[in-house]
């Protein structure tokens, strides 16, 4: 990529999807890993330098020239990246604190790392700008930082790609002709369904942004897993019919809808190595909680829902009607109808999947702890992430609210966990 066009680069209508989301969630997605030394301050600037040559979006900013929204070069660095904070051996809230806090689009890079440095270990506070990438694209950028830093560390000559690749929506089509593009753009792919959602009732509290974690460990991981595939699902379909279940009890509607965001990436050409944009659209889990009905039957909904949208192509209509009302409409037009045209889910959930903890390795520390998350919410917007690592699953739910908001959604998530252990258990 020319040095003239790295300075300006094409802002994607998904970046601008996740813009004006903002009115609901600061659009960040947040890690948090847990090392069992120190990293070398030095060496990880160093890679994150380095990595902007595939990925320049992150050293720019967001800026409105002749009424349309562009990214900007503004040549920052590793230095300008990543920040070091020490801390005490009692300050055991500081990394999540330190994750809680956001990016100034205009004028910040769009990515922020601090290490939280104790006396022996450190842990590492990853943001990055939603806007500029989905979850997938957050954990590829993750596998080519860590291999930049290990080459850096072991004086390894072999050459990384780094070579900028197209971050538009247009390279899923590529396999699809016209006519079949015409197909999915009038198959059904009804999204009305979001605005019949039920609402999680919360106090909220803009002035208190906070992280609510529950990790499943690995025994129960198992047999939550082998239960599922004892019933024809998935852990994913499980997961989410515990919280369509936990969801009904809490709200009293039986009707439980609930958008999940499925990865597009299947569509793309072989050769597309870097994929480091947003990339999703959404499944819909839309299923009746009966009165006295038995948790297998709801899996059986969510599951067979799953498996029929797994298997159509309707979820990419979303993306050519996107696509073209980007293109083809002043952005002040788009902003002041976007609430009008588009929906954006009260409730929510994402699987952001594993954390390969064979790609991602810094040379030779050992990572222990492993999380990524989404958007903190506004109320009363609310979401469920899950993700996982070394075979333990982290659930996670993030919200500007109140103590007692808090206590809630920790009670919430004990409530999935207790209701999937319950189900494996009474399996054995």
């Amino acid at each position: 990529m020319s040095s003239s066009k790295k300075d300006k680069l094409k802002v994607e209508s998904f970046d601008i999807l996740q813009y004006f989301y903002r009115k609901v969630n600061d659009p960040i997605i947040h890690g948090l890993f847990h090392f069992s030394g120190q990293l070398d301050e030095a060496a990880l600037k160093n890679a994150v330098t380095l990595s902007e040559k595939a990925i320049p979006v992150i050293g720019c900013c967001y800026t409105m020239r002749s009424g349309r929204p562009r990214w900007k070069n503004q040549s920052f660095t590793g230095e300008n990246i990543v920040k070091v904070v020490k801390a005490g051996e009692g300050d055991k809230s500081l990394p999540k604190t330190l994750l809680a806090s956001t990016i100034d689009i205009t004028k910040e890079p769009q990515l922020k790392i601090f290490i939280v440095r104790y006396k022996e270990k450190d842990t590492l506070c990853v943001l990055m700008n939603h806007m500029v990438c989905d979850g997938v694209g957050f954990k590829q950028y993750l596998y080519l930082l860590s291999k930049l830093y290990t080459n850096i560390k072991t004086e390894n000559k072999a050459e990384i790609d780094l070579t900028y690749y197209s971050r538009g929506t247009g390279q899923l089509f590529s396999k699809f002709s016209f006519f079949e593009k015409l197909g999915i753009l009038f198959s059904k792919y009804d999204l009305s369904f979001q605005k019949k959602q039920a609402i999680y009732r919360l106090n909220g509290d803009e002035s208190n942004p906070f992280f609510e974690t529950l990790e499943i460990n690995s025994e129960d991981l198992n047999k939550i897993k082998a239960y599922a595939k004892s019933r024809g699902a998935t852990l994913n379909d499980a997961i989410l019919a515990a919280y369509a279940r936990i969801l009904s009890e809490k709200t009293g509607e039986r009707q439980i809808v609930i958008p999940c965001p499925v990865d597009l990436r299947k569509y793309l050409p072989q050769n597309n190595k870097h994929t480091f944009c947003n990339l999703v659209s959404n499944f819909i889990c839309n299923v009746e909680v009966k009165e006295g009905s038995a948790f297998e039957e709801t899996l059986k909904l969510v599951s067979e829902q799953m498996k029929r949208q797994k298997q159509s192509d309707s979820c990419l209509k979303s993306i050519i009607m996107l696509e073209a009302a980007f293109k083809f409409l002043p952005f002040s037009l788009l902003q002041a109808k976007f609430d009008k045209v588009f929906t954006i889910p009260v409730l929510s959930y994402t699987n952001i999947g594993i954390i390969d903890d064979e790609k991602f390795r810094f040379a030779n520390l050992e990572i222990t702890d492993a999380f990524i998350t989404s958007a903190i919410k506004h109320v009363p917007y609310f979401q469920i992430a899950v993700t996982s690592f070394k075979n333990r699953l982290t659930m996670s739910c993030n919200l500007h609210g109140t103590q007692q908001d808090k206590e809630q959604i920790e009670d919430f998530l004990k409530c999935i966990y207790a209701l999937l252990l319950g189900q494996a258990n009474a399996r054995i």
